[in-house]
């Protein structure tokens, strides 16, 4: 509302969410799931920070993202075909170990 230029009490916001059975959305702190390595050497940047392909499967790239369920949590591998933008490969588990997106370039490399 402020941003739209109106001026209004929190108190008031406070009671017409309530008469109106609106529950706002609280932030979480975000959990730490990763502890890097500071002795590893850096992994070197084959792509030079250039996400585009002409061709289908000339360049891939992945993500490891974690997904709450319950009370614990999945963590999803996938691996993207750059050219096209569509997953080709991936993989869900309940941890983050190597196998998970060795599993997801498996994948990929089966499909295409």
């Amino acid at each position: 509302l402020r941003a739209r230029g109106r001026r209004i009490n929190r108190k008031r916001v406070t009671r017409l969410m309530r008469v109106n059975h609106i529950i706002g959305r609280h932030l979480r702190k975000k959990k730490r799931t990763t502890i890097a390595d500071r002795t590893a050497p850096p992994v070197p940047d084959l792509v030079m920070r250039d996400f585009t392909a002409d061709t289908l499967n000339t360049r891939w790239c992945g993500d490891i993202t974690h997904i709450p369920v319950g009370t614990t949590w999945l963590y999803l591998a996938t691996v993207i075909d750059i050219c096209s933008r569509r997953v080709v490969g991936w993989s869900i588990g309940d941890h983050m170990r190597t196998s998970l997106v060795t599993d997801a370039i498996e994948m990929a490399v089966a499909a295409r």
